[in-house]
């Protein structure tokens, strides 16, 4: 019993490392290209960038606390470290070169090839990240943000479900 508590302790704290990773890096990435534009994000958007790892947590405490093998105390602080990384602020970055989700991870224009404007988001099709990248903006900002998508993404004409060809 005590390794299945070891592997679910090691598991939680990866995914807090990973939820973190993307809102701070251990270093400062340098982005390539020209600063275009800073796209702050909400408290919303940033559940919706880490809902697979909340869900994870709050799956594995839920597990814990009802099988007995973690204290309620130690969910409760679990649950203090994930939302004290959901509060840190957390930003989009548009450059000449590409997007920045927050400090971890940086996806070159080329890489997209197409998208879909939704009310308070932009859907990037990105065929190696699972069929897309999904950028959550504010209503009043998404129309800043589409003319720099719209200037360096490359919508293939064999790609139906895209705007802006």
């Amino acid at each position: 019993m005590m390794i299945i508590q070891v592997i679910s302790f090691m598991f939680i704290g990866l995914l807090l490392m990973s939820m973190m990773a993307k809102v701070r890096s251990y270093r400062k990435p340098v982005l390539p290209g020209k600063v275009l534009q800073t796209v702050p994000l909400g408290f919303l958007p940033k559940v919706l960038l880490h809902r697979s790892a909340l869900l994870a947590l709050v799956t594995g405490m839920v597990f814990g606390v009802v099988g007995g093998w973690m204290a309620p105390n130690l969910a409760a602080l679990t649950i203090l470290f994930a939302l004290g990384i959901l509060l840190m602020p957390m930003r989009y970055t548009l450059t000449t070169k590409g997007v920045a989700v927050g400090q971890g991870t940086f996806y070159e224009w080329g890489d997209f090839s197409g998208f879909k404007v939704g009310k308070s988001s932009l859907e990037l099709a990105h065929p190696s990240l699972f069929g897309r990248l999904t950028l959550f903006v504010k209503p009043t900002e998404i129309d800043n943000v589409l003319k720099y998508v719209q200037r360096h993404v490359r919508v293939s004409s064999s790609n139906p479900s895209t705007e802006g060809e």
